[in-house]
């Protein structure tokens, strides 16, 4: 092998050490560019997660809120309702009931009312009796205590005060602890 064979063939082998040199730099530089752009994606869809959880976050809580403000709304109105349909069930049953404070049943009704009242008090002594002016001559209450007079509001019936104690038993108070429970009554 003469000399120019010898450059030819060193030649060739510098030419494939250089053309693997080439792909080795290429494959490196290409996984490199890879890896970056991978990287990339997987830093961009994980911002893209944690801004989608945050939007869902704050979604969820709007809708939360909504759903609140819209059952608190419901609520009310529903108990706005109730309420005057109590208020409207008050004012009839007042009615019928001062109707009926005018009729000889309810005679008997005081009458019952009175010793009700007057069994619920400890001391029996020193009793004030409060009925309504038209009350007081139909059930002789002198015997039992100084009588004083309600208001009309109270439509009928008696309350009875002793120094310890006072026992309403009137039509009015009756009426408001049924409809509206005893807070109202007060």
């Amino acid at each position: 092998m003469n000399i120019d064979e010898k450059l030819k063939k060193f030649e060739k082998l510098c030419l494939e050490m250089s053309e693997m040199d080439k792909q080795n730099l290429t494959k490196k530089l290409d996984d490199k560019a890879k890896n970056k752009i991978d990287k990339s994606i997987e830093n961009y869809k994980q911002k893209l997660e944690n801004k989608l959880k945050k939007e869902e976050i704050k979604l969820e809580k709007e809708f939360n809120k909504k759903s609140m403000d819209l059952t608190i709304a419901y609520k009310k109105k529903v108990l706005a309702e109730y309420n005057n349909e109590k208020n409207e069930i008050f004012e009839i049953c007042k009615q019928k009931l001062i109707e009926y404070t005018n009729t000889e049943e309810y005679n008997k009704s005081l009458e019952n009312m009175f010793i009700k009242a007057m069994d619920m008090l400890d001391n029996k002594e020193r009793i004030t009796i409060y009925v309504l002016k038209k009350d007081k001559e139909k059930f002789d209450f002198m015997p039992y205590g100084k009588i004083e007079f309600l208001d009309d509001s109270y439509i009928g019936g008696v309350k009875l005060q002793n120094k310890n104690m006072l026992v309403d038993n009137t039509i009015l108070t009756n009426l408001k602890e049924k409809i509206y429970g005893t807070e109202e009554s007060n």
